[in-house]
């Protein structure tokens, strides 16, 4: 286990507290940050995890850095100014603009507003009054509050990076925030490219846009998949906008968009099974990929994970050694989890088991990951073509029907014969949202009884005893 404890930016762990990332923010950053310095627990005193801790806020450091030139100081200034003045009874949250107030003309608010800005004052720090002018500090509710009684200040347009920097802000927290930001920047600079403007207003956004948007990433080849992601990503950013900045009379232009359709998205072509006979036909070919590869494979085959699931899987997310050897899924700096999945345990049963046990015996010591060759890269596509052309030289593969992928399917399909429905959905990361039906557990996921009901589907489908790379004892 690797022993993280010379890193940049690190305030190593005390008695009473765990490790943290800290950082100084420079001048041009503070406007990203809205501060002079972050601070970021590590949520861990062990050593041997705080490696994996630091990536993740490094990571996200280096992420919201990368926004450096896309935020609006103008937005930041007006959200601090109206959270001040709704604070003290100034404004309310339809206002378009706050101040500025006439001393003859308005007294009696124009004390209210000095009194605000008397009472943000004292809530300046020492460092907040230190600060010299020359080293552009982050702007305070006094200083907004102040140049809003006596200039005025006008809510700017929400722009496109506005919005996105709001999404993202909300997300920091979250272990896989630089794929999330990645993603979010592919969109901001696809949207951009098509229609021509830099970081436009909201408001300039059409439905024309959005078609022209949808319809470049067809024109570039993309999948029907990827075009969904796409889409699903600029309406999540923009709709998260519209209530974050109150923008109740603007309609989203790209919600609605219908997405282009294949025979696939259609209904016409779906994800078929594997059969025993086509598994035992990969099985010479699956001996010849690398190991990371063909163990991937096999514990695809076992547990009905996906590829991006298993391929970041870290040793400290696996239990050998507990009553029921299993592994977790969770997020963390190389996977993330889908929309209504949660972290889940997944029994380890069969070759699946035994091939794991054979990896921790062979394993390094300086590397947390269970298949390192796979786990540092930025998405699932190597592995996959990997597993695809093993397919093809076994002559299984069928495009859109027969993929990788199908392992899953081809499991499910035997839980069906083993399993209630609830325990497929624990198994499989389905059906976690408030009030469906593998949410009724508790904290008892009854792991014993998910390895009884997934080793009996394996034996059904005929893979159990079958002869592998690593072969049960």
């Amino acid at each position: 286990m690797r022993i993280a404890l010379d890193l940049p930016h690190l305030k190593p762990a005390t008695a009473t507290a765990n490790a943290k990332y800290r950082r100084r923010v420079p001048e041009d950053l503070r406007g990203v940050f809205g501060k002079n310095a972050v601070e970021w627990s590590l949520g861990t005193k062990d050593p041997a995890e705080i490696y994996e801790a630091w990536k993740v806020a490094h990571a996200k450091y280096e992420a919201m850095a990368g926004r450096r030139s896309k935020v609006s100081t103008e937005q930041i200034r007006w959200e601090i100014a109206q959270k001040a003045a709704i604070e003290h009874g100034l404004a309310t949250p339809r206002d378009k603009r706050i101040g500025p107030v006439d001393l003859e003309l308005e007294h009696g608010r124009y004390q209210d507003f000095t009194d605000a800005v008397r009472k943000e004052a004292e809530k300046l720090s020492s460092q907040q009054l230190g600060a010299k002018f020359a080293n552009n500090p982050a702007p305070s509710s006094f200083d907004v509050l102040l140049e809003a009684q006596l200039k005025g200040i006008e809510r700017p347009p929400v722009t496109l990076r506005d919005a996105a920097d709001s999404y993202l802000k909300d997300r920091e927290a979250r272990a896989t925030y630089r794929d999330i930001s990645k993603q979010v920047g592919l969109v901001l600079n696809g949207v951009e490219e098509v229609i021509g403007l830099e970081n436009p207003s909201l408001e300039a956004l059409s439905f024309d846009h959005a078609y022209a948007y949808r319809d470049s990433l067809r024109d570039k080849g993309n999948a029907i998949s990827t075009i969904e992601r796409r889409m699903n990503t600029v309406n999540a950013v923009l709709n998260h906008s519209k209530k974050r900045f109150r923008l109740t009379a603007w309609e989203n232009p790209f919600d609605g968009i219908e997405l282009p359709q294949d025979d696939g998205t259609a209904g016409e072509v779906k994800r078929a099974s594997l059969s025993l006979e086509e598994i035992r036909l990969t099985i010479p070919h699956v001996e010849k990929m690398n190991s990371d590869a063909a163990d991937i494979w096999l514990l695809m085959m076992f547990t009905g994970a996906g590829p991006n699931e298993i391929r970041g899987l870290l040793w400290s997310e696996v239990k050998l050694t507990e009553s029921v050897p299993h592994f977790e899924v969770r997020a963390n700096g190389t996977r993330r989890l889908k929309t209504g999945e949660r972290p889940r345990r997944i029994p380890l049963v069969g070759a699946a088991l035994h091939m794991m046990k054979s990896r921790l015996e062979d394993r390094s010591e300086q590397d947390d990951a269970v298949f390192p060759r796979y786990a540092s890269r930025p998405n699932s596509n190597t592995l996959s073509a990997v597993l695809i052309k093993m397919m093809k030289a076994a002559g299984v593969w069928e495009k859109g029907r027969k993929v990788p992928y199908s392992l899953r399917h081809t499991l499910k399909n035997y839980l069906r014969r083993a399993a209630p429905a609830n325990f497929q959905l624990l198994l499989f990361g389905h059906g976690h949202g408030e009030g469906s039906a593998a949410s009724g557990y508790g904290d008892d996921d009854l792991l014993d009884l998910q390895a009884g009901y997934l080793e009996e589907a394996v034996k059904l489908w005929g893979v159990y005893d079958l002869p592998t790379k690593r072969v049960c004892p």
